[in-house]
């Protein structure tokens, strides 16, 4: 028995125990990488195999198991080294987890709200488009009533000439006429506005009227704030662009200035000239262009015009010919 102690005490003279530095990083050796430590704890049967090894309740499991076995110092440092890689996966996954939970409620927000901003700005624009049909629909409307009401217009005014027509024809005629050759007649009485009848009057004063007016298609009826302008601010900047024009060189002919602008509901504008001479230099290339592009980038000078047409209506006329007056209206009923 003592030869027997006297041995051991030699062997462990020879081979003295390691220290807990050495048993922990020969653990570590032994147990580098959570592979390596899954495949230990496996082996031992301290946490199961499959998808549940790397979850939380294995992990407790090991350390329940690992400290029921009550093992060794060396498998106690490696299962516990092994345990610590486990817990470190487990720790982050969860760490994973909160982020890409975090990530994904911020995700909804964001897309929540951007959901929300483009329905808004949908409603906005079905809104515009609602309103921007609706304001057609009213301006066709107020066309179609204008267009019905030049078309009254147009057919009294060819009443009114013909019924000026019939007047001359019957004034011709009632005129004395030359009953033999060499026979003095008496000579027959000039013509004139002012003694003509009523209805005539007022065709050649919506004629010389008419022959005074410019149309502008596409003008700029806005001011720089967005404030839709009046006939008499169109008038205004019109007279204006007339005075730069001068400026320029390019004058209008005699004493002609714009009397009048009228804004129309589908947005043309007609203006009213002091003289026919002022309304037809408005009306030449070279002065059109210039005055166009000082009322708006589209907009177009052409010329005001009606159409009317005039049935059996001589070519020309003369009321002091008494031998073609009376053949003339007896073709004219």
């Amino acid at each position: 028995m003592t030869t027997t102690v006297k041995r051991t005490r030699a062997g462990a003279a020879k081979n003295p125990a390691p220290t807990q530095k050495q048993l922990w990083a020969a653990a570590e050796d032994k147990v580098p990488s959570l592979a390596a430590a899954v495949n230990f704890l496996q082996k031992c049967r301290l946490i199961p195999e499959g998808s549940h090894a790397l979850t939380s309740e294995a992990l407790i499991t090991g350390l329940l198991h690992l400290a029921y076995l009550r093992p060794a110092h060396e498998f106690a440092a490696e299962g516990l080294v092994a345990l610590a890689h486990v817990a470190k996966a487990v720790t982050t996954e969860f760490a994973q987890e909160a982020v890409s939970r975090a990530v994904l409620e911020r995700a909804e927000d964001q897309l929540a709200l951007r959901l929300d901003e483009h329905a808004s700005h949908v409603e906005t624009r079905v809104a515009e488009l609602t309103q921007g049909v609706e304001g057609m629909r009213k301006e066709m409307e107020t066309t179609v009533a204008e267009l019905r009401a030049t078309c009254d217009s147009v057919q009294r005014a060819e009443g009114e000439l013909c019924a000026a027509c019939q007047s001359l024809t019957l004034a011709a005629q009632s005129r004395p006429m030359t009953h033999a050759t060499g026979e003095s007649t008496t000579a027959a009485q000039s013509l004139t506005i002012d003694s003509a009848p009523t209805r005539v009057r007022r065709a050649a004063t919506l004629a010389d009227l008419l022959q005074r007016q410019v149309l502008v298609r596409g003008a700029t009826l806005q001011d720089d704030l967005g404030n839709k302008l009046t006939s008499e601010q169109v008038c205004v900047r019109a007279r204006g662009a007339m005075d730069d024009m001068a400026r320029a060189g390019l004058s209008s002919p005699g004493e002609g200035i714009i009397e009048e602008a009228k804004v129309l509901p589908h947005g043309d504008v007609v203006f009213t000239t002091a003289s026919r001479e002022m309304a037809r230099w408005l009306l030449k290339p070279t002065v059109a262009k210039p005055f166009a592009r000082k009322m708006g980038m589209t907009a177009q000078v052409v010329e005001r015009t009606y159409r009317l047409v005039a049935e059996r209506v001589p070519v020309s006329f003369n009321p002091q010919d008494v031998l073609r007056a009376r053949p003339k209206g007896r073709g004219s009923g």
